[in-house]
C-alpha cells in the first residue's frame, strides 16, 4: 500500500524548526504586550463575503486563491487568506470598536492557493498588529517603531523599509482616473490582468510583475502629484517622525500592497535573502474597512509579519539562550531518583531544559548521546550519588573534571552558566 503524503503547497514543521518558530512569536507577542496591544484570536473559516467586501472582488485573493466550499445550507465560506477584515468583522461583532481606541493583536495560520516557492506556502502563519480609533499619524508612526524594534530585536541588519502615501479616497479618485487615461493608450502592451483592473481599479495595475507592465508603468503619473493637502501634510509627518526615531526607508510610488482597503501610508519590510518573494511584513492604513463591513466609521492602521519567512531570514541569527541538562542513571533502579530531580530541576531554573529518559544503556554511551544532542550538562546518578545524596555534574562542553555537588550547589552551578 502506498504511503500518504502531504498536499503540494503544505509544509511540515520538524522540532528544530518548530522551536524556532515558536522564539521568535513569543518575543514578538512581548513586544506587542509592551506596547498595550491585547491578543485575540478570530475564526480560521470565514464567510466569502467578508473579503469581497474587504480585499476587493476583483484581486488576485478572491478571485484564484482562495480556499472556498460550502456548508451544508450552501453557504459559501472560506479558509481566511489574510487575518486584517476578520480582526475588524471581530471587533465590530464584539462591540471592542466602540469603546474607544484599542490596539489588538492575533496570530495564525492563513490560506491562499498559490504557486509553492521558497517563502510562500499555501498555508503559512502571520502574527499582526492592528489599532483601532486613531486618526493621527501617531498611530501609524508607533506600528512602524514597533515593527522597526522587532527587526532590530532579532538582529536583522539586511532589511529595507519601503513605504507610500496613496493618499485620501479623493485623492485616489483623482489619481486612478488620470492614471487610466494614460494607461489605455498602452492597452496592447498591457497583461490579462491589468487589463481587468484598468476597468475595476487601475491603481493595481502598479502592483503587477509582468516585465512589459513595468515598462509601461515607468513612466505613468505619479500618486505623489494627485495627494491632497492633509495627505500630503500626513506623509510629510510620518518621514519627519522616522527620522526623528532613526528608521531608515525608502519611497516607492508603485507600492500599493495589493489590497482594495488602504489608503494614505502603506509599508513594507523586505529582505534580498528571501529571492524574489522578498516581502515578510506589510501594512499601512485602512480608514474605510470599517464602514464597509457594515460597522461605524472607524480609523484603523495595521500590519502583518510573515512568520514563516521570518524564520528563513532569522534561522542563521538564532543563538539558544537556554540551557540544556540530560539526566543519566547507570541503573533501572534509580528511575525514581531521576524523575524527583528533575522535577526539583525544572522547578528551581525556569531556564533550564531538563532532559529525563530512564535508564538507556551504558554511562559511556549515554555521554555520547548527549554530547552528539549538542545537551550542555550531564547529571549522573549512581549508588555512590544515591547513598551520599550528592549529585556528579558533567561539563559536556567543556574540557573540566567531573564535580560532585550538593544540590544547592548544583542548582547555583546551573544558574551560574
Amino acid at each position: 500500500m502506498s504511503k500518504v503524503t502531504k498536499p503540494r503547497g503544505f509544509n511540515d514543521l520538524d522540532p528544530s524548526e518548530f522551536e524556532h518558530k515558536s522564539n521568535l512569536l513569543n518575543e514578538i507577542k512581548t513586544i506587542f504586550n509592551s506596547y498595550f496591544f491585547k491578543e485575540i484570536e478570530t475564526s480560521i473559516v470565514e464567510k466569502k463575503e467578508l473579503f469581497i467586501r474587504s480585499v476587493g472582488e476583483e484581486t488576485d485573493i478572491v478571485n484564484k486563491e482562495m480556499f472556498t466550499f460550502q456548508d451544508r445550507k450552501g453557504e459559501d465560506l472560506v479558509l481566511r487568506p489574510e487575518g486584517t477584515a476578520g480582526c475588524l468583522r471581530f471587533a465590530i461583532d464584539s462591540g471592542l470598536l466602540d469603546l474607544g481606541p484599542i490596539k489588538l493583536s492575533y496570530a495564525g495560520p492563513m490560506f491562499r492557493y498559490e504557486r509553492p516557492q521558497k517563502g510562500r506556502s499555501r498555508q503559512f502563519f502571520q502574527v499582526s498588529a492592528e489599532t483601532y480609533g486613531v486618526r493621527g499619524f501617531e498611530a501609524d508612526l508607533e506600528l512602524l517603531m514597533m515593527a522597526n524594534e522587532i527587526f532590530q530585536r532579532f538582529g536583522m541588519s539586511n532589511v529595507s523599509l519601503n513605504i507610500n502615501s496613496l493618499g485620501d479616497e479623493e485623492s485616489q479618485k483623482k489619481y486612478a482616473s488620470d492614471l487610466k487615461k494614460y494607461l489605455s493608450d498602452f492597452s496592447e502592451a498591457l497583461d490579462e490582468d491589468s487589463l481587468k483592473r484598468l476597468e475595476t481599479n487601475p491603481l493595481r495595475i502598479l502592483d503587477s510583475k509582468n516585465e512589459e507592465t513595468q515598462k509601461v508603468i515607468k513612466n505613468a503619473p505619479k500618486i505623489s502629484s494627485f495627494l491632497s493637502q492633509k495627505s500630503a501634510d500626513n506623509y510629510e509627518l510620518i518621514k519627519e517622525g522616522l527620522n526623528d526615531l532613526g528608521i531608515s526607508y525608502k519611497e516607492d510610488e508603485k507600492l500599493v500592497r495589493g489590497l482594495d482597503y488602504y489608503n494614505d501610508l502603506v509599508f513594507e519590510w523586505t529582505s534580498p535573502d528571501l529571492g524574489s518573494q522578498n516581502t515578510f511584513c506589510g501594512g499601512g492604513r485602512y480608514d474605510r474597512l470599517s464602514k464597509q463591513l457594515g460597522g461605524r466609521d472607524c480609523p484603523a492602521a495595521g500590519f502583518s509579519i510573515g512568520l514563516d519567512r521570518l524564520a528563513l531570514i532569522t534561522q542563521a541569527n538564532e543563538s539558544t539562550s537556554s540551557s540544556s541538562l540530560q539526566i543519566i542513571l547507570t541503573d533501572e533502579s534509580y528511575v525514581s531518583d531521576g524523575l524527583q530531580l528533575s522535577q526539583k530541576l525544572r522547578k528551581d531554573n525556569k531556564d533550564l531544559r531538563v532532559l529525563f529518559s530512564g535508564y538507556q544503556s551504558s554511562l559511556k554511551n549515554q555521554l555520547k548521546k548527549a554530547d552528539k544532542n549538542n545537551i550542555d550538562f550531564a547529571v549522573i546518578i549512581g549508588p555512590e550519588e544515591v547513598r551520599s545524596k550528592n549529585f556528579s555534574l558533567k561539563k559536556l562542553k567543556e574540557d573540566e573534571d567531573q564535580l560532585t555537588l550538593e544540590y544547592d550547589q548544583l542548582v547555583k552551578e546551573l544558574k551560574n552558566e
